[in-house]
């Protein structure tokens, strides 16, 4: 388990440090309990540069987002679920927007599940995940 740079208030000068499972629970809980879709960064504490994982929350309708970057993605790459949206999902990260892909939302429980796993295996692309190119 490695602590965790969590990005997700527009007004921080710094991130906030995670490295406990419930202060990852914290940060997810504050960033879903916001009016609309959002995003929290995770980074690796000790080495920012190695993966990041965005988690985008929207717990109004029960969905969020994942993308990660790291060794082997270094392009980026984003979740792909079942359910497609018309539009495509926006989710907000400090005040500036990304689309995603229509088919890129995910249930909350298994996007909060894959930060965990980021956070658990020091900053490793989530498993059961599928994923798809930007």
């Amino acid at each position: 388990m490695v602590a965790l740079e969590a990005w997700f208030d527009r007004d921080a000068t710094e991130p906030t440090i995670v490295d406990t499972p419930a202060g990852l629970d914290g940060v997810l809980d504050t960033v879903a309990g916001w009016p609309g879709p959002n995003t929290v960064q995770l980074l690796i504490a000790e080495d920012p540069g190695h993966a990041i994982l965005d988690v985008g929350l929207d717990a109004e309708y029960g969905r969020g987002v994942l993308y990660y970057s790291g060794p082997d993605a270094p392009d980026g790459v984003t979740s792909k679920g079942a359910h497609v949206s018309d539009p495509p999902p926006i989710y907000y990260f400090t005040g500036s927007d990304t689309e995603y892909p229509a088919d890129a939302e995910l249930p909350l429980d298994v996007v909060r599940r894959a930060a965990h796993e980021y956070m658990t295996s020091g900053g490793a692309r989530p498993t059961g995940i599928e994923w798809q190119s930007r």
